[in-house]
């Protein structure tokens, strides 16, 4: 009984995760030193039947490294943490054993827990300096930040982590024009344009806008606020704002003229104007060296949306004062209303649409579905008695 006990717990809990793998090697020059400071990733290869130059930038546009190193100053590198699986080992654009050729590169099997070493090979292209830098201000505490290095002399994008300080390196890469860009990307801040010689491209400082606290709400000619998503933009930056369920906003923008969009609402909806006090920022929400409050975002709504009304049942008069109705439906969210004495309940104005209906403080009552069209509608909710 116990083993079979056993055997159950371990069906329900399923197998154990797979444990990654390990491949180190190093790396050498065309001239047959150790290649310092170069970035080799772990990429996943294709199915067996399927050669790699079947696909379209297969490698690193479209799948991003398992694993990511620089090699030390002996050349060496240790891949890491590696999913068991089929990989291609590359350095800049060569494949290991050293083949400028997906097609002729060898595929390195990696098994749970497994170790491979020695995968020692050579660049077949010569390369330029290091490239490394850092973001002023640094980053804030507890954020995750990427930079990433994208050119023509790339097979694909490079990317570095930004350390707590600021810093970040990507080592080694061919010569030639790149772009430098920060994940996520900070309003108002575009990319850095830069030239990799046979020298080092050293102290790139990559500074970010100052930004300043907007606040607003957004509100409703006819009826609730529809889901949206709120984005100020300009020609270089896009910032995607997050909506407070009673429409106030907190948005973080650098010092620009922004437009205001109001993405993902239903047919009918629209914005009506953008006031900034009593300013008309409709053409364009202006910030310039300080915060901005007091942002009204009008949005117009169909002129007539349907009441829906209806009547508790089943609860005794001394519930009903502290019963709420709450409709919850994809387009609007969740709304809610009072119950009255009388056990009426009245919803001004709601966008068509399929809604579920609760009563939060009415444990016994199971959620019912209620289907909005444009017409005024009638709803029963009777409470089941105990």
């Amino acid at each position: 009984m116990i083993g079979m006990a056993l055997a159950f717990m371990l069906f329900f809990q399923g197998a154990p995760a797979a444990r990654p793998g390990v491949v180190s090697g190093q790396l050498r020059t065309l001239g047959g030193i150790p290649a310092a400071a170069v970035r080799v990733v772990a990429v996943e290869a294709p199915e067996v039947t399927v050669k790699a130059a079947d696909g379209t930038q297969y490698y690193t546009a479209q799948q991003p490294p398992k694993s990511t190193a620089l090699t030390d100053t002996q050349g060496r590198y240790r891949l890491t943490n590696i999913p068991p699986g089929r990989y291609f080992i590359v350095a800049g654009v060569t494949y290991f054993p050293s083949t400028l050729d997906p097609d002729r590169a060898t595929v390195v099997t990696v098994a749970a827990d497994s170790n491979a070493e020695n995968l020692d090979f050579s660049l077949l292209t010569p390369f330029g300096g290091k490239v490394s830098g850092r973001v002023n201000p640094k980053p804030a505490a507890g954020a995750q930040e990427t930079a990433m290095l994208s050119g023509v002399n790339l097979e694909g994008i490079l990317e570095a982590p930004i350390s707590a300080d600021g810093a970040f390196e990507f080592g080694h890469v061919p010569t030639g024009p790149y772009w430098v860009d920060i994940v996520p990307t900070p309003p108002g801040m575009g990319g850095f344009r830069l030239q990799v010689g046979d020298g080092d491209v050293t102290g790139l400082d990559l500074v970010r806008p100052t930004t300043h606290t907007v606040t607003g709400r957004i509100v409703v000619q006819n009826g609730p606020l529809p889901r949206a998503i709120l984005a100020f933009y300009t020609a270089r930056s896009h910032v995607n704002v997050p909506i407070n369920p009673d429409g106030t906003f907190t948005a973080h923008l650098h010092s620009a003229r922004h437009l205001v969009e109001l993405a993902g609402m239903p047919g009918g909806y629209s914005v009506a104007s953008v006031q900034a006090g009593s300013t008309d920022a409709s053409q364009g929400l202006t910030v310039g060296n300080a915060d901005v409050s007091g942002v009204v975002i009008t949005v117009a709504a169909p002129r007539t949306l349907p009441h829906v009304k209806g009547q508790v049942t089943g609860l005794p008069a001394a519930r009903l004062a502290s019963t709420k109705v709450e409709v919850t439906g994809p387009i609007n969210g969740s709304l809610e209303t009072a119950v009255a004495q009388d056990g009426s309940f009245e919803f001004a104005a709601l966008t068509p649409g399929n809604y579920r209906l609760r009563l939060p403080q009415v444990p016994e009552f199971t959620p019912m579905y209620v289907v909005v069209t444009w017409n005024d509608a009638q709803v029963q909710v009777a409470v089941p008695s105990r």
